[in-house]
């Protein structure tokens, strides 16, 4: 399967809550780092969804915020941190390369004002925000 999303990242579903209408999969990389996803139950039926599946998580690099500290009072369930390993510079877009640890990267793309006023550079830290139901699924 081929996807536009950048990012995919390879997970183990360590727990699965479910709600009425949706679940929340708790997911971890080999390397640790944990995101969740909100899917319909019925997605997570159709898949045969259980813990211990090693699936693939996907989001679009511009349904990924960008911060330069930690940010309490936010309801995104992922913040990532990591460190700016690159910046491509654009015309009206630039994209940001997060690099989480050894292994993954998160990319995001932000505008050229949000670049400036952010003051981002290589090797600054930051945290990468996404909202868990913006956190696809593929099996």
């Amino acid at each position: 399967m081929k996807i536009s999303a950048r990012n995919q990242i390879n997970v183990k579903i360590v727990e699965i809550e479910e709600g009425s209408v949706n679940s929340v999969l708790l997911l971890e990389t080999k390397n640790g780092v944990k995101l969740s996803s909100s899917i319909t139950n019925t997605s997570v039926e159709n898949m045969a969804l259980k813990v211990g599946d090693e699936v693939v998580c996907f989001f679009k690099a511009s349904n990924v915020l960008v911060a330069t500290g930690n940010v309490p009072g936010i309801s995104a369930r992922n913040k990532i941190e990591g460190v700016i390993k690159e910046i491509k510079l654009g015309a009206v877009n630039d994209e940001i390369i997060i690099s989480v640890d050894s292994v993954e990267n998160i990319t995001a793309i932000i505008t050229n004002d949000a670049l400036k006023e952010l003051k981002l550079k290589e090797g600054d830290k930051a945290v990468a925000i996404i909202k868990a139901s913006e956190v696809m699924i593929a099996k």
